[in-house]
């Protein structure tokens, strides 16, 4: 090995280390406590943290039904029986001001908490 060599895999090690840890800390521009906060027909229905055990909320009204799952990955709507399905292509969100919503059946979900500095937007255009 030449002394060039010796240089590029400190560099690599180094950056694979601060990779591993910023990532083992949660420095990773997403939220620390971040919860849903779930809307039905425009009242506070539910807050649920996102770092609960995974679970199911139903939710059923005049207007259908929904299901939304929380798990490892976040909240989700899996089910519902409105007519177009728009809200079940939303997957998992878990970043703060992410949300599901679901017209029909007037659900709305967001996802809400603490930013840690350094990841709020960059620029806002109007």
């Amino acid at each position: 090995m030449k002394r060039g060599d010796i240089g590029i895999a400190l560099v690599l090690i180094a950056a694979v280390a601060w990779f591993g840890i910023s990532k083992f800390m949660g420095e990773d521009g997403t939220a620390k406590g971040t919860y849903a906060m779930i809307e039905v027909n425009g009242k506070h229905y539910d807050t649920v943290a996102l770092t609960e055990e995974p679970r199911d909320i139903e939710i059923r009204t005049a207007r259908g039904y929904n299901l939304l799952r929380i798990s490892l990955e976040g909240i989700e709507m899996v089910e519902s029986d409105c007519p177009d399905q728009l809200c079940i292509g939303f997957g998992h969100v878990h970043d703060i001001h992410d949300t599901i919503v679901c017209l029909p059946n007037r659900v709305f979900v967001e996802v809400t908490g603490e930013q840690i500095k350094g990841s709020e937007p960059d620029a806002v255009v109007s």
